[in-house]
């Protein structure tokens, strides 16, 4: 997403879910919604959901969850270990994932690393880019409250 190069520029630009968590930092971001700013049309509207994760509560590090698959596999995914870091603003959660069947088995171990910004912070991440944000809503439209962690931001070419 940061290396964002299409043929043209559009009026809306959507990012599915909080995709933009999944960057490492705010430098990655920050040539994200440099990309959005460029092929964004200048009576555009960019919508870039956010989110600040909550920590994987004590109990459930280790809890294995199984579904099958159609092949008639068993598929188990865990979390191993978490990681949190507040002044980075980052959490890195080790998942686990095995598929076992008849006598297959394949354990994969992988970091998710999500990285979040406030509500502050992200508004002047999109000002450095180039943008302005138009309006901040909650996830069903409505004006977010001050403290809400999970947001939607509207963002315009900034005049």
């Amino acid at each position: 997403m940061e290396a964002l190069h299409l043929p043209r520029r559009y009026r809306a630009i959507f990012l599915a879910g909080p995709t933009l968590t999944l960057l490492p930092d705010d430098t990655t971001a920050l040539a994200a919604l440099r990309g959005i700013r460029a092929h964004l049309a200048d009576d555009g509207v960019a919508l870039v959901p956010l989110f600040t994760p909550v920590p994987t509560p004590a109990e459930q590090i280790g809890r294995v969850r199984t579904a099958a698959a159609p092949d008639g596999a068993e598929l188990r995914v865990s979390v191993v270990a978490e990681q949190r870091d507040e002044t980075a603003r980052t959490q890195t959660t080790l998942l686990r994932y095995e598929r076992h069947h008849g006598s297959d088995r394949s354990v994969v171990e992988r970091p998710w690393v999500l990285h979040w910004y406030s509500r502050d912070e992200f508004e002047e991440l999109a000002r450095t880019a180039g943008l302005a944000v138009t309006a901040v809503t909650g996830p069903h439209g409505k004006p977010a409250h001050a403290d809400a962690t999970d947001l939607h931001f509207r963002l315009q070419v900034a005049a």
